[in-house]
């Protein structure tokens, strides 16, 4: 694993170099990154030589004027380890004004952050919330501070967390051999060169998905419909952008051969229309427009995957009951060929940061949830499809 180490101004950042020894005895890559401040807590000539290679100081001065961008394809992860009260502000306010929070503005891939200061400090309701923000909006993992005596003598709160509990966190490589694959958004159908057909879905849970699975180091196919906020996925991971059903059916299948597990999270319009045009309809042109349905993606699936794919598919129903929802859900399910499907009433989803889903399975289990945040559906879908596909697969 290739791991970039940003170190801020905390008294802890002098741990940090026993840290770095013992990632790369493990056989992790380490990159070290540090602030000019945090220069006068910890040598760099040490960080240089615990990690064998050079560490960014000051990202204006490096040979490579797009560091902050091309560490992105150079590293796995990056864990700011101690970060400080300080970045912890300029990070969940959007203040990139030195090497970290730059880099950490253009990180694309996992990102951790191990807070160390004095407890007064670290329950201050400011720091709080900009620790809130980054780990619920910017997608962070916290490794909690532990309770102990700080250096100011004061005991409480706020004590970097062990090396073995942050290496047991950024080493947790749950997911790494599984192949996932992610459709995310709605597709479109063009009527003439400027109107299209298109639905409501924004592809948050796509994103909240490959958030997840990210996190445990997967291996993920995002593929991309029309979404409210466009996904900017690592190095590691590849990114599809698709438009039309057909264009998503054909992407789907022909990804199928390297997915471990499907996410079927995208919207696409069940029809089309019959006829397009190649100019601008006038409005006194044209009465009506005729429509064709589809294919079923799901549908087309069964021939072209493997026996040991897992098939998730998603049904958002406007259901009078649980009895109507279970109904629709189980139908589809069945229809469709997955072998699992979540299942949630649109009213309690649409405009909200929560949703109530229900999990079915193809041999009559049925899991239902409270409400829950979407990060937190996420977390409980991937552990789930990932459970069904070990036993599925006797691994």
């Amino acid at each position: 694993m290739r791991i970039l180490i940003a170190i801020t101004s905390s008294i802890s950042a002098y741990k940090i170099p026993v840290l770095v020894s013992m990632l790369r005895k493990q056989g992790h890559e380490i990159i070290c990154a540090v602030t000019k401040n945090a220069e006068n807590m910890v040598g760099v000539k040490a960080l240089e030589t615990m990690s064998g290679n050079h560490v960014i100081k000051n990202i204006w001065k490096e040979e490579d004027p797009l560091i902050h961008i091309n560490i992105n394809k150079k590293t796995d992860a990056l864990l700011i380890a101690p970060i400080d009260a300080n970045m912890i502000g300029k990070i969940a306010n959007g203040i990139y004004d030195d090497s970290i929070s730059t880099i950490a503005c253009a990180y694309t891939g996992r990102k951790l952050f191990a807070p160390a200061m004095n407890p007064y400090m670290w329950l201050n309701k400011t720091v709080q919330k900009n620790v809130k923000y980054m780990i619920e909006e910017l997608n962070f993992e916290m490794i909690e501070p532990e309770r102990g005596t700080m250096a100011c003598e004061e005991d409480g709160v706020g004590r970097l967390a062990s090396f073995e509990t942050i290496i047991n966190k950024l080493t947790n490589n749950k997911y790494e051999n599984i192949r996932f694959t992610i459709t995310a958004g709605a597709t479109k159908e063009w009527i003439d060169p400027i109107r299209y057909i298109t639905n409501s879905s924004s592809g948050k849970m796509g994103e909240a998905l490959y958030n997840q699975i990210n996190s445990k180091n997967g291996n993920i196919i995002y593929i991309e419909g029309s979404v409210s906020n466009p996904l900017i996925t690592n190095s590691k991971n590849k990114k599809i952008k698709v438009e039309t059903t057909e264009k998503l059916k054909e992407t789907v299948l022909s990804e199928l051969k390297n997915t471990d597990i499907l996410f079927m999270a995208a919207a696409p319009l069940d029809f089309k229309p019959a006829k397009t045009f190649d100019k601008k309809v006038k409005k006194q042109n044209i009465n009506n427009i005729e429509l064709i349905e589809n294919d079923d993606i799901l549908a087309l699936t069964k021939d072209k995957k493997s026996e040991k794919t897992l098939i998730v598919s998603f049904a958002a129903e406007t259901a009078e009951t649980e009895e109507e929802l279970k109904k629709y859900a189980i139908d589809k399910m069945n229809k469709k060929n997955a072998d699992m499907i979540v299942a949630n009433n649109i009213k309690d989803a649409i405009g909200k940061d929560t949703n109530k889903i229900t999990i079915f399975f193809k041999d009559g289990r049925v899991k239902d949830f409270p409400i829950l945040s979407k990060k937190e559906c996420a977390k409980e879908i991937v552990d789930i499809a990932v459970e069904e596909w070990r036993n599925k697969n006797n691994n």
